[in-house]
C-alpha cells in the first residue's frame, strides 16, 4: 500500500472520532445550529466595531499602545509538514501466514513494550513445531542405533580376538615342539656319555705309560744289585728292597694295562649305546620336526582364519556403526533446521526450549509491541488473513516528539545548517513555536529541486499532529530591516488568521484587523501587511475583544 492510500485508510478510520469531536465544538454553546428555511444564508460578517466599558478594560487589563518600529532579521517562508518521528516509530508485521483470531490493539490506544497487539493462528507455525518433535524423535532413535552398533562392534571384536588368542595358544602348546625338545635332550645326553667315555681311555693310557718306565728302572737296579751282591758290594737287604720295588712297578703296569683294557671295553659298550641313542634321537627329532611342521601349518591356518574373521567382523560392524552415526548426524541436523525455522517464525530460544520440555503444539503466533507508543495505523481486522509480504499490519508511534519536514528550494537553501533557529506556524490555528533545525540534507531532490531539512519538535500535549501542513520561517540572508511590530500577546487568531484590535479614535472602541506577519523575534512580530504607522493597537487583554467580537457575531447569526 502506498503512503497516500495508507494515510487515507488511517484517516477514514479516524473519521467517526473526529466527527464526534467537531460535533461537540460546533453550533455555539448551546449546540444550536441553523437549518435551511427555504433559502441559504451567506456568511455573516462580524460587527465592524466593539466598544468596551471602562470596568471591563480595567478588569481585563486592556492596554492600548501605538505601533513601534523594530529591527528584524529578514526570513524566508517555506512549506513544511508534520510527520512521525521515525526514530520512535515501529512498523509491526508478521513472520508467519495465518488468520487474525484476536485483536487487542485499537487505533488511538497507547500500548507498552511487549503488550499483546494481536494473535494470528498459523498452520505454518504448528507444522514447524510438529516437524521439530519428529526430528527430536529421530535423534532418539538414531542414538539408540549408534549405541547398539557400538555394542555389536565390541562383541564381534572380542569374539574374533578370542579365536585369535586360542590359535596362538594352540601354536604355543604344540606337542610336536615338546617332543622335539625331548629328542634334543636325549641326543645331548648320549653325546655327553660318549664324550665322557672318550676321556677315560686317554687317562688309562697315560697311567700305563707312566708305570712302564718305573719297571725298566727297577729291573736295571735289581740286575745291578745282584751283581754287586755276589761281590759283596751290596747288602742283601738292599737287593731285596730293589726286587720288591721291581715287583711293585710290574704290578702297577699290570693294573694300568687292566684299566686300559677295561676302559676300552667300556668305551666300546657306551659307544654302541650312545650311537643307538643318537640314532633314535635323530629319528625322534625328524619325526617331531615333521609333526611340528604339520601342527604349525594347521595353527597358522587357524590363526589366519581368525584374523580374517576379525577383520570381516570389524569391517561389518564399523560399516554399521558408521551408518548409524551418519544417521544420528542427519537427525541432529534436522533438529537444528527445525529450531532455525521456528526462530525464523518468531519463536525465541527460550520459547523453543519450553516447547521441547512441554511439547504441546500451539499454532498461535502472538505479536507483541516492540516499543511503547500509540497505535496510529492498523491494516488488519479480526478474521483477516495476514502474511509476511505485507509491508506492515500496524504502526506504533511515540507522539511525544514529531518531525517537521521542510522542503527548501535550492535558491533558499544556501548556508542552511543544523542548529539554525526557525519559527513554525500552523496557518489553521495560528499556533507558533520556535525551534532549531536538527538535520539538513546534503543532497538535492532531483524531482522537486528542493533540499529537505528537519526539525525534531517536542509534542507533550499532542498539539502537533502528523499530516498537518505548516509554514516555516527560516533566517534570511539579507541585512536586517526595520518594520512595524506588535508583541505576540497582542495577536489573536480568528479562523486561523492572525488578528489585532485597533483603536478607532472613538473612546474605548476597537475594530478587528487581519494581518500578514513575519517570523517572531524575541516576543515581537513584524507586520508585513494590515496596519499603518499611526495605528494604536491593543497589546494586552486582546483575548477580551476576541471574545466580544465572537459573541456579537454569534448573536447576529441567531437574530436571523
Amino acid at each position: 500500500m502506498n503512503p497516500t492510500n495508507r494515510f487515507m485508510k488511517t484517516y477514514t478510520q479516524w473519521l467517526p472520532a473526529l466527527a464526534i469531536v467537531f460535533a461537540g465544538c460546533g453550533g455555539g454553546s448551546g449546540g444550536h445550529s441553523h437549518g435551511h428555511h427555504g433559502h441559504d444564508h451567506g456568511p455573516t460578517p462580524p460587527p465592524a466595531e466593539i466598544t468596551l466599558s471602562t470596568a471591563a478594560m480595567e478588569q481585563n487589563a486592556v492596554r492600548v499602545e501605538p505601533l513601534i518600529r523594530r529591527t528584524f532579521q529578514p526570513t524566508r517562508e517555506v512549506a513544511a509538514r508534520v510527520a512521525f518521528n521515525e526514530e520512535t516509530t515501529a512498523h509491526v508485521g508478521t513472520l508467519v501466514h495465518g488468520r487474525v483470531v484476536k485483536m487487542q490493539a485499537h487505533l488511538g490506544e497507547t500500548v507498552n513494550l511487549n503488550d499483546v497487539l494481536f494473535i494470528i493462528e498459523s498452520p505454518e507455525l504448528g507444522a514447524s513445531q510438529n516437524a521439530l518433535l519428529k526430528a527430536l524423535a529421530a535423534v532418539v532413535s538414531a542414538q539408540s542405533s549408534v549405541t547398539l552398533a557400538e555394542a555389536n562392534a565390541l562383541t564381534a571384536q572380542a569374539q574374533a580376538e578370542l579365536k585369535n588368542a586360542e590359535a596362538l595358544i594352540a601354536l604355543a602348546d604344540n606337542p610336536a615342539v615338546i617332543n622335539a625338545a625331548k629328542a634334543d635332550l636325549a641326543v645331548a645326553q648320549a653325546a655327553h656319555v660318549l664324550a665322557k667315555n672318550n676321556a677315560i681311555i686317554p687317562q688309562a693310557e697315560s697311567e700305563l705309560a707312566a708305570a712302564r718306565p718305573a719297571v725298566t728302572t727297577a729291573q736295571k737296579l735289581v740286575e745291578t744289585g745282584r751283581k754287586l751282591a755276589v761281590s759283596g758290594a751290596l747288602a742283601q737287604t738292599e737287593l731285596q728292597r730293589r726286587e720288591t720295588a721291581l715287583q711293585t712297578a710290574k704290578a702297577k703296569v699290570q693294573t694300568a694295562e687292566a684299566a686300559l683294557t677295561q676302559a676300552k671295553a667300556l668305551q666300546a659298550r657306551d659307544q654302541q649305546a650312545a650311537e643307538a641313542a643318537l640314532t633314535a634321537g635323530q629319528a625322534a627329532i625328524a619325526q617331531a620336526q615333521a609333526q611340528q611342521t604339520r601342527d604349525l601349518a594347521a595353527a597358522k591356518a587357524k590363526q589366519a582364519a581368525a584374523i580374517a574373521q576379525l577383520r570381516a567382523a570389524q569391517a561389518k560392524e564399523n560399516k554399521d556403526l558408521t551408518e548409524a552415526r551418519n544417521a544420528l548426524t542427519t537427525a541432529e541436523s534436522g533438529v537444528t533446521q527445525c529450531r532455525n525455522q521456528l526462530r525464523l517464525l518468531g519463536m525465541s530460544a527460550d520459547q523453543i526450549e519450553a516447547f521441547i520440555a512441554k511439547p504441546v503444539i500451539s499454532p498461535e503466533y502472538i505479536v507483541r509491541a516492540p516499543r511503547a507508543g500509540t497505535v496510529v495505523e492498523r491494516e488488519i481486522t479480526l478474521g483477516e488473513n495476514a502474511n509476511p509480504e505485507q509491508p506492515h499490519l500496524l504502526m506504533l508511534a511515540d507522539l511525544a516528539t514529531v518531525w517537521v519536514l521542510l522542503d527548501v528550494p535550492t535558491s533558499q537553501a544556501g548556508g542552511l545548517k543544523a542548529g539554525h533557529p526557525v519559527t513554525l506556524v500552523n496557518p489553521e490555528t495560528g499556533r507558533r513555536t520556535e525551534a532549531k533545525l536538527d538535520f539538513v540534507s546534503p543532497v538535492v531532490d532531483t524531482e522537486t529541486r528542493t533540499v529537505q531539512a528537519r526539525v525534531v519538535l517536542a509534542n507533550p500535549e499532542g498539539q502537533w499532529r502528523p499530516g498537518q501542513f505548516l509554514t516555516v520561517h527560516l533566517p534570511g540572508t539579507e541585512p536586517a530591516q526595520e518594520s512595524l511590530a506588535v508583541p505576540t500577546e497582542a495577536v489573536q487568531y480568528v479562523e486561523g488568521k492572525p488578528t489585532v484590535y485597533v483603536a478607532t479614535g472613538k473612546e474605548r472602541t476597537f475594530k478587528a484587523r487581519h494581518l500578514i506577519l513575519g517570523a517572531e523575534d524575541n516576543g515581537w512580530l513584524p507586520i508585513q501587511r494590515g496596519l499603518s504607522p499611526n495605528n494604536h493597537v491593543v497589546v494586552s487583554g486582546s483575548f477580551l475583544l476576541k471574545a466580544e467580537f465572537g459573541k456579537a457575531a454569534a448573536g447576529h447569526d441567531h437574530s436571523h
